[in-house]
């Protein structure tokens, strides 16, 4: 299945309509599929590179960062419209809410079903002007769908969320713990045009694989290499559960919850802490985790993985992302660092 096909992106991100329901008593053995809200129900298209041309009179710009929880959003500007994009590594695009876009929905809507069962309509748009700070694109083809359960969620206007296909011209600079976004503008060989030599040296620096744009890295549990999506939608880090019991043991499960997505169903998933965590020989312990199916998810990638490693990975440090080199640079918080 090529880039160019659609395909569902089952990935990520785990809402707040979360329903305790007291400790669990082991790990999870069946199949169930805890996936992203925001992209439960988007049958999307992947995208190349050059279908997001990025505009802006800057070499190197800092974006402010907002949270929801542990949502990560940006200010952004569409067609005159203000809101929230969720900045989503683990997503192929862009997709935007069709509770404000739907007036611009073209025929020819599809349906697409959840993890849940809900079915919703999926439809393409055309956006003329989109801006993020000083960053801005024109007339966009991008898919919308309903994504009214992530505002009720969070409380928070969501116009939509975007992975790293649109800042492919850059250098992104992930602080989760400052709440800030940064882009340095990269050459054809991925670097920085001003200023290079003020690149910080890293603490770890580690090859990535770009699935369209979307990024897997190895880590560890134990002495198992592992493969894992790198993912800023996902709350919590995800691993798969048909991975061997001396793996999944590691985790210390703290409970196990209901997920309800947008329909009427929910799925029931595994909450832990991941304690034998490392990644280029680095141990990092004490992430929170959740185990589940990842079947789905390996499928929408057409890329086999043990997990994701979402924004409590994140938050371990500042993570300079350069999709040119296919590499990673991670400074860690000095809690962190050996």
């Amino acid at each position: 299945m090529g880039f160019g096909v659609k395909r569902m992106l089952l990935t990520g991100m785990l809402s707040g309509l979360i329903t305790f329901t007291g400790l669990a008593g082991g790990v999870m053995s069946h199949h169930t599929e805890p996936i992203p809200l925001h992209r439960q129900q988007v049958d999307q298209t992947m995208v190349k590179i050059s279908e997001f041309n990025s505009m802006g009179d800057f070499e190197s710009l800092t974006i402010p960062l907002k949270r929801a929880g542990k949502l990560i959003l940006v200010e952004v500007v569409i067609d005159s419209m203000q809101g929230n994009l969720i900045f989503d590594t683990g997503a192929m695009g862009l997709v935007l809410n069709s509770i404000y876009f739907r007036r611009s929905q073209q025929s020819g809507g599809k349906v697409s079903g959840g993890i849940t069962g809900k079915l919703n309509s999926v439809s393409k748009t055309k956006v003329k002007n989109m801006q993020i700070s000083d960053l801005y694109y024109e007339n966009l083809i991008t898919d919308i769908t309903d994504l009214g359960h992530i505002e009720n969620a969070r409380q928070v206007k969501v116009l939509g969320f975007f992975g790293l296909s649109l800042l492919a011209d850059f250098e992104v600079v992930i602080d989760l713990n400052n709440n800030v976004l940064e882009l340095h503008r990269t050459d054809w060989s991925g670097k920085r045009t001003s200023q290079p030599e003020l690149t910080p040296v890293y603490d770890l620096t580690l090859p990535v694989t770009s699935v369209s744009e979307v990024l897997f890295v190895e880590a560890r549990i134990g002495t198992k290499k592992l493969t894992f999506c790198l993912d800023t939608g996902a709350e919590s880090n995800v691993l798969s559960s048909d991975l061997p019991g001396k793996i999944l043991n590691t985790v210390t499960v703290l409970r196990r919850s209901k997920l309800r997505g947008a329909g009427t169903q929910s799925a029931e998933a595994i909450y832990g802490v991941m304690n034998d965590f490392s990644i280029d020989d680095h141990k990092i312990p004490g992430m929170q985790t959740i185990i589940t199916n990842l079947t789905a998810m390996k499928t929408a990638y057409n890329m086999y993985m043990d997990g994701m490693l979402g924004c409590d990975f994140f938050e371990q440090g500042v993570f300079y992302i350069n999709l040119k080199r296919n590499k990673i640079g991670i400074c860690l918080n000095k809690n962190q660092k050996k």
